[in-house]
């Protein structure tokens, strides 16, 4: 997975438009570098799309009734051959992608390129099929291309493989900075692949998994009032819209949550309840916090994460009774409390609890 850089932190920080500043970023690379170009070249070869080398690439070129794609690339004879729409969490538009086919007018080979979060891709895919009534049939490969008259392709990839591609030959021709630039928008894109809305397949949201989600609650309630009063000196429910859960207060004060954690399930997987532990209200350091809970980075163990303070997994063993499970929760817990208390004190007034 890419390690967060410096674009998708201040992305997520700033009021700007996420989609707009990763289309501007790979037009900037396609522009800047005909390394770039090339391997963008590649990419629509491997489509089904022979394209005349060093296209140049310019921004938001449009007009009523066609359109106005984000990112086209322009041969030397001023035509249009690649049409790049850059997708996140917006559906298609009344354009997209008849509109841009219609564009191609020049009797030359021509592509229409869809990038989207992966895992938009299979229902992208449907409906991009369904405009241009061609029928849908389920991928073998990961790229998804097909013949739209005898010189036009349509085609959906991922921003993970236009960024790698593009990153990966900027690299080999030892390109640093846009390689570097292309690296950073690489984790934006993770970035925002990772909080893209996920469709759901059929039969997922199941009778099962009502009940198992509903039991998560039930089995926090029980870790709540069987914990034993030596981790806990007292227990207090926390509200809010992203988590269910309790906080409690060890016996040097020092306060930990423990519920069902959404956001961090989808980040990591692994686990969907959790503990967690913030230098806010635990009275101690983030250095501190690293060397109380570290050991849990040790081997056999599921991890420690760092997302507005420090984080745990709570593991549920499969094919285990209700009790038995209750007793592994309660006591992966206190551990984790036990760590905390066995740190050293140092002066800080506790304050609320971050949600």
């Amino acid at each position: 997975m890419t390690r967060s850089r410096v674009l998708a932190h201040l992305a997520r920080r700033f009021t700007v438009s996420e989609e707009n500043l990763a289309t501007e970023a790979l037009t900037y690379l396609l522009q800047a570098s005909p390394i770039a170009r090339a391997a963008m070249n590649d990419l629509a070869r491997d489509l089904g799309a022979d394209l005349p080398p060093n296209l140049q690439y310019v921004g938001q070129v449009g007009a009523d009734g066609v359109g106005r794609p984000d990112i086209v690339g322009i041969d030397v004879a001023d035509r249009e051959r690649l049409i790049l729409e850059a997708k996140f969490g917006a559906g298609l538009t009344e354009q997209q992608p008849g509109g841009y086919l219609a564009r191609f007018t020049h009797g030359a080979s021509g592509m229409v390129l869809v990038v989207a979060p992966s895992v938009r891709l299979p229902s992208l895919w449907r409906e991009l099929l369904a405009e241009v009534a061609l029928p849908y049939q389920p991928e073998a490969v990961q790229l998804r291309h097909v013949k739209v008259g005898v010189l036009t392709t349509l085609a959906l990839v991922s921003w993970r493989d236009v960024v790698t591609r593009v990153r990966d030959a900027l690299r080999a021709k030892n390109e640093v900075d846009l390689s570097e630039d292309a690296e950073q928008l690489l984790a934006l894109t993770e970035v925002m692949d990772s909080g893209a809305y996920l469709p759901a397949r059929h039969g997922e949201f199941s009778q099962r998994a009502g009940q198992l989600v509903h039991q998560l609650q039930h089995l926090i309630d029980r870790v709540r009032l069987e914990l034993p009063q030596a981790v806990a000196t007292s227990v207090s429910k926390s509200y809010a819209m992203d988590y269910a859960g309790w906080y409690l207060t060890s016996q040097t004060g020092r306060k930990v949550w423990f519920g069902i954690l959404p956001r961090t399930w989808a980040r990591f997987g692994i686990s969907p309840l959790w503990a967690q532990a913030s230098p806010v209200w635990s009275g101690l350091n983030r250095h501190q916090l690293q060397q109380a809970l570290g050991g849990l980075n040790e081997v056999g163990r599921a991890g420690l994460y760092e997302e507005e303070g420090f984080l745990t997994p709570l593991i549920v063993t499969p094919s285990v009774g209700e009790d038995e499970v209750v007793a592994q929760l309660c006591a992966q817990l206190a551990d984790f409390v036990v760590r905390l208390d066995a740190a050293s004190d140092v002066t800080a007034s506790l304050g609320s609890p971050a949600s």
